[in-house]
């Protein structure tokens, strides 16, 4: 049995992980669009694209981040999302169910069955570990 956990562990968090160590350690001024291809799983054709309609000239740490909100792949739309709901110091049920793209109801019943009255960073993982895929 699988739990979107297991999910969040095997893909999200990693790629998360490589982008954030990525950006602490880089130490150009621009970046080449192959990492970002490479990062963000999106083609350069993509990149190109967000970056003319966003006028941007060559990639920055600050473009990054504008291209990563545009992107379509998982990681971009996630990313994205989190950035809608303006990061909050807690979650509501809805937020995680609409970042994640996890039912509702599934959401709901993993807080109750967790014990979980505030969804925050630190008990992300416990929730995750009773959504059942």
């Amino acid at each position: 049995m699988s739990t979107y956990l297991d999910y969040f562990k095997t893909y999200l968090s990693p790629k998360l992980q490589e982008i954030d160590l990525f950006l602490k350690t880089h130490e150009k001024s621009d970046i080449d669009p192959i990492e970002v291809e490479n990062l963000l799983d999106i083609t350069r054709s993509e990149i190109d694209q967000i970056m003319r309609l966003h006028e941007l000239d060559y990639i920055s740490k600050h473009s990054f981040f504008i291209i990563m909100c545009n992107g379509s792949s998982d990681i971009c739309q996630l990313f994205s999302r989190e950035i809608s709901r303006k990061m909050p110091n807690a979650y509501s049920p809805l937020d995680i169910s609409y970042i994640y793209q996890i039912p509702y109801n599934h959401v709901l019943e993993a807080t109750e069955k967790a014990r979980i009255d505030a969804i925050t960073t630190d008990n992300l993982n416990e929730l995750f570990s009773y959504i059942i895929l």
